[in-house]
């Protein structure tokens, strides 16, 4: 069970595959959430890139997963079944709706500490507690706020605590404040504070507000509620769920309607107060030991079925070329996902943006073919890239687990790339390359001991002449050498396979 996230941990699944063949685990992940696939534009390239290449590959790896929300859950299983069509991946919701006092108390220094670093007395603000960036929607609540100040006199107007560290793409509402002074007076950024004047923020403040375009949950709100704080929620994604009866919802990105609800619950003292009592009333907030155990009985409820899907569904793609690095792919795919499935044991090093080192020895691709590819004849296009010395890489096709071909010797020389194709017949399904590169070499002190560099792969029908032209004409070197040499640009090898 992996309660954090694995996105950007290297090679991540490979080790949870070998443990699975090892062991027989079940790999049940937390997944928080699907930002990154449903609001890419809020967050940094380079981070939905890998979250899309995590992802293609995690619907092959994954037992069952637990996340935060119902939400959470729906967009989940839609983006599964986008990548395999009827796939019901089992996602199970459990509600964060844990009592955060108790953790806030533990942590917490003097109970004497207040606000009187950060506020003069008796000053009334409104709490907004989250990471300063473009998901969260600051600039809307600035906009409020300056319509507030252009309708209402400054006195009357509360102080804005927007309590968070700088994130991504808040350059916009920075930029917003920074050319209205009047609104900037009014709008106090803060990075951090202790918890013990967490506390008291939550406590003593008018209200708080949560008006972020996407979320996995909302803890925000589960920590107001937990100090009997009403909320005022944008009504999106899971944060319906997380101010469930008890939040004062405003429609999502409606200004006109965030001002209105703002100066009910400014201004009119009474009803904020009749609010804040139904909402202490109807809060769904529960000791976190119950979070804990509803956690633990949809674990032990998730049977095993990884090993049955990727023996079921997966296949190497037949006429397409495989990258073996990373992608700058900004949507899921099942092609993102065969750099991480294809490859296989722990003789690989990570992706990069080129391809990927082996390490010393033999490192080994899986091929499951597709019924239609069994015996028919195919080529097997497999491009290397040299290390700092001449290495000698020796290639060896088996069937089965069972090595039915003498190894292939070839001499990929020091920095150079290096492109062999293999033609073959399988008579079963289960092909495998193995890719020995013996002692291998280091790529400098302090650095990887390395075997050698795999870029792509191509697996095509021998007579598919359009994909063997498309792998031909993706590199330099082999197009220079078709233009120069107007025939075979590519070594070919007859592989003689047989089942017995």
């Amino acid at each position: 069970m992996n309660l954090g996230t694995s996105w950007w941990i290297e090679n991540y699944f490979l080790k949870i595959r070998e443990l699975r063949e090892k062991y027989g685990i079940r790999y049940v992940p937390m997944i928080h959430d699907v930002i990154s696939l449903m609001t890419p534009e809020h967050c940094a390239q380079r981070l939905v890139e890998e979250f899309c290449q995590w992802f293609s590959t995690l619907i092959f790896e994954v037992d069952g997963a637990v996340t935060n929300s119902h939400w959470s859950a729906l967009d989940i299983r839609h983006h599964a079944a986008q990548l395999l069509p009827g796939l019901n991946l089992p996602v199970y919701p459990v509600a964060l709706n844990g009592d955060m006092r108790s953790y806030l108390s533990a942590h917490a220094g003097s109970a004497s500490e207040g606000l009187q670093h950060i506020l003069p007395p008796k000053t009334d603000f409104v709490l907004c507690v989250g990471t300063l960036e473009s998901r969260k929607d600051h600039l809307l609540l600035f906009r409020a706020w300056e319509a507030l100040l252009e309708k209402y006199d400054t006195d009357r107007v509360p102080t804005l605590i927007c309590l968070g560290k700088p994130g991504w793409l808040f350059e916009e509402g920075a930029e917003f404040l920074r050319s209205r002074p009047l609104l900037s007076s009014k709008i106090m950024l803060i990075s951090s504070v202790s918890d013990s004047a967490l506390q008291t923020l939550y406590r003593e403040c008018l209200f708080t507000l949560a008006n972020s375009f996407y979320e996995g949950w909302g803890l925000p709100v589960t920590e107001s509620l937990s100090y009997g704080t009403l909320p005022l929620v944008s009504c999106s994604t899971s944060l319906t769920e997380a101010g469930g009866r008890a939040a004062v919802f405003s429609r999502a990105s409606d200004k006109d309607d965030l001002v209105s609800k703002l100066e009910m619950l400014i201004f009119d003292e009474d009803k904020r107060l009749e609010l804040r009592a139904q909402a202490r009333a109807t809060a769904v907030i529960r000791d976190w030991r119950l979070v804990a155990q509803e956690f633990i009985d949809h674990i032990m409820k998730i049977e095993a079925s990884a090993g049955a899907r990727q023996a079921d569904l997966l296949c190497a793609p037949i006429g397409r070329v495989i990258h073996f690095g990373k992608s700058d792919a900004l949507s899921p795919s099942l092609d993102l996902a065969m750099a991480n499935l294809l490859r296989d044991g722990l003789n690989w090093h990570r992706l990069e943006d080129w391809g990927c080192w082996t390490a010393p020895g033999a490192a080994i691709i899986r091929l499951p073919l597709p019924e239609e590819a069994v015996g028919q004849d195919l080529m097997l296009f497999l491009r290397l890239r040299g290390t700092a010395v001449d290495t000698t890489v020796n290639l060896q096709c088996s069937l089965d687990s069972k090595a039915i071909s003498e190894g292939v010797q070839r001499l990929i020389g020091e920095g150079t790339r290096h492109s062999i194709a293999l033609r073959l017949r399988p008579a079963a399904s289960n092909l495998v390359l193995s890719i020995d590169s013996g002692a291998g070499s280091s790529l400098g002190p302090g650095d990887r001991d390395v075997g050698i560099g795999v870029t792509h792969l191509l697996l095509c029908r021998a007579d598919d002449l359009r994909a063997r032209q498309d792998f031909m004409m993706r590199f330099p070197e082999l197009q220079e050498r078709l233009q120069r040499e107007q025939g075979m640009v590519v070594e070919e090898l007859e592989i003689p396979l047989q089942r017995d």
